[in-house]
């Protein structure tokens, strides 16, 4: 099935870009080619990277142009994920897919739950809503990551929007009471706002504060797992 798609794939590409009267039609097929044997999700520098391991060198400027072409000609989608470049993906006629994207590792899942769907579409018809497309993207952490981390680790390595109970203060005494006095007791709990790069940004007791990344390290956290609804 897969591969009848992809034929058919090739062939409209071909033929929309003889119609369009686009030049290098044989390198621009190469980068379809590559593009068909991935179902990852790359940005343009990753797809011509592979487009590189394959043998081809076609220049970045020139995939970056074609995988644009295949996006206006439907058969790829340029999705764009919180905090990195845009990344393209498949785009197969008739179907939807969510994304699950992890913060620590990058690593993105699809998904799709026909009851989700539905309540989409219900909640645009309760509000006379005409829907034309959406996308929804849901942050967290995959499981390989999950089961990767101890009981408890530094809150260093905590990702944006994880919610944290401190357990343990490491460091002298005189470190330990400037974290106190900032709301960091043990059994505080903290919901990490940014740390991409630079001072981290806390909330603690409804209170937003920076913590550079040397006194981020000493704080031993263990995450507090969502409250079911």
């Amino acid at each position: 099935m897969a591969n009848a798609l992809h034929d058919e794939e090739r062939r409209q590409f071909e033929r929309l870009l003889s119609q369009q009267r686009f030049d290098r039609i044989g390198d621009r097929m190469a980068v379809l080619e590559t593009f068909l044997t991935s179902e990852e999700h790359h940005t343009a520098e990753g797809w011509h990277r592979l487009i590189k391991e394959g043998g081809k060198d076609l220049g970045a400027p020139f995939v970056e142009q074609t995988l644009e072409l295949l996006v206006k000609f439907g058969l790829a989608m340029r999705r764009e994920f919180e905090g990195g470049p845009p990344r393209y993906e498949h785009r197969h006629l008739g179907e939807h897919h969510d994304h699950l994207i992890c913060t620590a590792c990058g690593s993105i899942t699809e998904f799709h739950d026909p009851e989700l769907e539905a309540m989409k579409s219900k909640a645009a018809n309760q509000h006379g809503f005409h829907a034309l497309r959406h996308k929804l993207q849901i942050y967290g952490l995959c499981e390989k990551c999950r089961k990767s981390r101890q009981p408890s680790m530094p809150l260093l390595l905590a990702a944006p929007g994880e919610r944290l109970r401190i357990e343990r203060l490491m460091g002298g005494q005189e470190a330990k009471r400037q974290l106190e006095e900032l709301g960091l007791n043990l059994g505080a709990e903290v919901e990490v706002i940014s740390a991409n790069g630079g001072p981290m940004v806390l909330a603690v007791k409804g209170t937003r504060l920076a913590l550079g990344r040397g006194v981020a390290q000493k704080v031993m956290v263990t995450q507090i797992p969502p409250q079911p609804k």
